[in-house]
């Protein structure tokens, strides 16, 4: 079979070609592998073993993109890998999802969870490093001097009123949304790391976020 784009060998696979179909899948497989890659780490998993592995996400990535070949519309304009991005991103987030049910049958949840060490803010950030990142939020080509201003002292209070959290507190919202290491960990890596259920982990985080509120000043 000659070259073809992921949208044309799409739309011979709808009209039942199989040939065209596995083509298509071995022609994807280094993106189904980045995207796969992409969520074992952002999800903590190479930190934590709840019985899945890379090949584990793949395949359920794998399973995404042939069940989006029935479901993707050439004639709106957009790109195979656009449309299926998605359905591989919640085949393999439901794979994580079922082995942290079946990790948490196997181990007892603790009311803070191992992974709750004392964490100060100034351990991950000292007063420079966070001048510098208020600073980087500044682009004189996009913003106004005024947008420049309220988002700087936006971010001095939001370090300020994290100061004044719990451990427990603090060390969540640290992890979750990339103080610690520049990444936004979603939900579910958030319970993989501090080994809660995902229900428990929910009502972590909104414990913590109602706390952190009630620190803020008024108009933030």
């Amino acid at each position: 079979m000659p070259t073809r784009s992921n949208e044309q060998l799409c739309r011979l696979a709808q009209k039942g070609d199989t040939a065209a179909r596995d083509i298509l899948l071995e022609k994807n497989l280094g993106f189904i592998r980045k995207i796969a890659l992409e969520q074992y780490r952002n999800m903590g998993l190479d930190e934590n073993d709840i019985g899945i592995d890379l090949d584990d996400l793949m395949q359920e990535g794998s399973i995404g993109l042939l069940n989006a070949i029935p479901l993707f519309d050439a004639g709106r304009g957009m790109k195979f890998l656009t449309y299926a991005a998605p359905a591989l991103r919640n085949a393999m987030t439901d794979c994580i999802r079922a082995a942290l049910g079946l990790f948490e049958q196997r181990m007892a949840d603790k009311k803070d969870g191992p992974g709750f060490q004392r964490v100060y803010l100034d351990d991950v950030l000292s007063e420079d490093e966070r001048m510098l990142r208020i600073e980087a939020i500044a682009d004189p080509h996009t913003q106004t001097p005024e947008q420049i201003y309220i988002q700087k002292e936006q971010l001095i209070e939001l370090y300020a009123a994290l100061d004044k959290l719990t451990a427990r507190e603090q060390t969540y919202l640290l992890y979750r949304y990339g103080f610690t290491d520049g990444i936004e960990h979603p939900l579910i890596g958030a319970a993989l790391h501090f080994h809660l259920s995902e229900s428990r982990t929910k009502k972590v985080e909104g414990e913590a976020m109602d706390s952190l509120r009630g620190k803020l000043p008024w108009w933030f």
